[in-house]
């Protein structure tokens, strides 16, 4: 009885934390937020497109390098606690330097926010191993497609009033000074994390003791049999690796509207908007598929979407048309939250999460480096080029997770029999 209200207990708990994050992050998007607050401190097309290749160079590189420290924990709270100051203080740095200085050092403020930008995905690459053996630790199976959904669904439903927020505050703080407010108030919600996990309950990790895990040697040895062994781990890595790629292009959607269209910067209240009226809609659906069906069928969407919103927002010349891509986007962005992170948490045992994290992380990362081509092009021929390539990996993404089996449904490997 006592572990079934942990359990409750640790289900409200984690989804109030991953309701602030994502309302904090309204205020802090990287899609919409910073790029359009850079482009009106004068930075150019290739600055803005290295917004995407810092967030995946930080957030995927670190997993692999932490992941076999990570998986001898039998607490996962204080590495979170510790890491999770990296994946916030950042933001209140830069907002305050933002500020007050944005007006007379642009160069300084769009420096600040892309360091801000690298260092909290570096926070987060360095957590999510853990987040997700925390999370399986605490919530079964069963359980997290619906938790993962519910606190995306309440966040973007406040994210209505978020969007009128921002509309207001961008329209009445005088610039640039206006979109640093938004960055502060973005920062004191994150922070609600502390008191969150201090009252959450973690039982004891699985101990690994295994002394071929304390190599590194053999450690990298028993990775690279786990992908010779693993085809379907293969596949949905390469799969991964394309969607990354393709999935840049949604950075690039709101400054090439309002440039394209010639819009106000108070339009990103209209794109907030859409963003919180599409995960209202779509994460119910998103999350009983992911507890039904599996988290790969969720994954087959992403990359449909992608597909349509590339070549819409390449062929299309009517505005309202063009918006979908807000939408296309928004939901590729549900289902990141939703099931791209839960997926490889099936490949093996709860205490093996981190290794396959790092895994992934370490392709998927490796590849994000190619994203700074991207920028090299933006700078020099526009974004039309990049929104080619992106539907292109698309079309890739899509086929490598069409040719894959749902790991849920399959015998898993393990890790410590492979090494």
């Amino acid at each position: 009885m006592e572990e079934k209200s942990h359990v409750k207990r640790n289900f409200a708990l984690n989804a109030v934390d991953g309701i602030t994050f994502f309302l904090g992050m309204f205020f802090l998007s990287q899609e919409n937020i910073i790029p359009v607050y850079m482009d009106e401190l004068g930075a150019s097309s290739f600055w803005i497109s290295l917004i995407p290749a810092l967030k995946n160079i930080g957030a995927f590189f670190p997993s692999i390098f932490v992941a076999r420290r990570i998986q001898g924990f039998v607490r996962q709270k204080p590495w979170l606690v510790q890491i999770g100051l990296i994946q916030r203080i950042p933001w209140g740095l830069s907002g305050l330097l933002c500020f007050i200085w944005a007006g007379q050092y642009p160069r300084m403020a769009v420096a600040s926010l892309l360091i801000a930008v690298f260092l909290v995905n570096l926070g987060s690459g360095m957590s999510l191993p853990s987040y997700l053996y925390y999370t399986a630790k605490t919530i079964p199976v069963t359980m997290r497609g619906r938790l993962f959904a519910l606190r995306n669904l309440l966040s973007y439903l406040i994210g209505f009033f978020c969007g009128a927020s921002i509309k207001l505050l961008l329209e009445t703080v005088p610039s640039p000074r206006n979109y640093a407010v938004l960055m502060l108030i973005g920062f004191a919600i994150l922070m609600i994390y502390l008191p969150v996990f201090h009252y959450m309950i973690e039982p004891d990790g699985k101990e690994v003791k295994d002394p071929r895990l304390q190599n590194r040697k053999d450690f990298c040895r028993s990775l690279v049999l786990l992908l010779r062994e693993n085809k379907n781990l293969r596949r949905y890595i390469i799969g991964r690796v394309f969607y990354t790629l393709a999935y840049a292009s949604i950075n690039y959607y709101a400054v090439y509207i309002m440039k394209k269209y010639d819009l106000p910067g108070s339009t990103v209240g209209l794109f907030t908007v859409l963003t919180a009226a599409t995960f209202l809609v779509a994460n119910p659906l998103l999350g009983l598929i992911a507890d039904k069906k599996g988290h790969l069928f969720n994954h087959y969407i992403a990359a449909a979407a992608l597909v349509v919103s590339t070549g819409v927002i390449v062929f299309s010349d009517s505005y309202m048309i063009s918006l979908s891509t807000i939408i296309l986007g928004a939901l590729v962005l549900c289902i990141q939250s939703v099931s791209t992170q839960a997926l490889p948490m099936e490949f093996g045992e709860e205490h093996e999460i981190p290794v396959y994290m790092g895994l992934v992380g370490l392709f998927v990362g490796g590849a994000s480096l190619l994203i700074i081509v991207f920028a090299m092009m933006a700078r020099t021929w526009g974004y039309r080029p990049v929104f080619l390539i992106c539907l292109v990996c698309s079309l890739c993404s899509l086929f490598f997770f069409a040719r894959m089996k749902e790991p849920r449904r399959h015998v898993k490997r393990i890790i410590k029999d492979a090494v």
